[in-house]
């Protein structure tokens, strides 16, 4: 009985290193080719906008706007997020502006790396943040003055955001 419960045990023990030989070698051999990883950044709480830093195998961007709602969120680049940002830093400085003119309405542009902000509003009243990329037709994002001073801030910080998520996701 012992001389055959040895190389039964040979048998098990040989079938099990192979085994885990086997499992070894084809996690090394697996890749995460595909994939998308979203970072939830930030949610205005007046208009809902959202903020988000989103990684593929393509591409590294920002999504920002209501993804909700067809045509109401741009997809940037976190240099292009970063420049709204800057841009959306002066909201409050319009709104001034404009609440101080005699015009009906108001209207100031400011452009920076292929997008659009637009400052518009009826005396100060019922003001308005537009951000467009400089294309005839596509997406737009209307935000109230507050939720557009709000998302500035995380805008500006995008590129920061968007190095931290590229170094964390190595598939």
């Amino acid at each position: 009985m012992k001389k055959v419960m040895l190389p039964v045990c040979m048998v098990f023990l040989g079938m099990f290193v192979m085994s885990a030989h086997a499992e070894a070698r084809s996690a090394e051999e697996s890749i995460i080719k595909d994939y998308t990883f979203t970072w939830h950044v930030a949610r205005t709480m007046i208009g809902g906008t959202t903020i988000e830093v989103q990684k593929t195998p393509e591409a590294l961007v920002v999504i920002f706007g209501r993804t909700s709602i067809p045509l109401c969120a741009l997809t940037i680049s976190p240099v292009q997020a970063n420049a709204v940002g800057e841009l959306l830093k002066k909201t409050e400085e319009y709104y001034q502006l404009q609440k101080k003119t005699d015009d009906p309405s108001s209207s100031d542009t400011l452009t920076s790396h292929n997008c659009v902000v637009n400052f518009s509003s009826k005396q100060g009243r019922d003001f308005r943040v537009r951000v467009k990329q400089n294309e005839v037709f596509g997406p737009v994002v209307l935000m109230e003055r507050e939720e557009a001073i709000e998302a500035g801030k995380y805008l500006r910080k995008a590129e920061q955001m968007a190095s931290f998520a590229d170094k964390r996701i190595r598939p």
